[in-house]
């Protein structure tokens, strides 16, 4: 019967390697497992986040986005972290 699976070999540095056992060990599932779960989700935020920058420049290209100047940005950004940062101290 054939596999339904490739194989991939890497190499990590053996700290890292001590980790994926451990959370591994915790979960109660392969080392195999936890990597194999690792990369569909980086898979899965790659699609998702290509999607999003396909999505924006068709947008852009159409006209109907709102152009907001550089600095206007930051202001609006520093605006909010200094609003967040309130928050948090009150």
């Amino acid at each position: 019967m054939a596999s339904n699976t490739g194989r991939i070999s890497i190499s990590v540095p053996p700290d890292k390697q001590a980790k994926l056992d451990a959370i591994a060990a915790n979960a109660d599932r392969s080392r195999s497992y936890i990597v194999n779960e690792a990369i569909d989700y980086y898979l899965d935020l790659y699609e998702w986040q290509t999607r999003r920058i396909e999505e924006r420049l068709e947008r852009a290209q159409s006209g109907e986005a709102e152009w907001i100047p550089h600095d206007e940005v930051f202001d609006r950004l520093e605006a909010k972290i200094k609003d967040r940062i309130g928050r948090e101290k009150s």
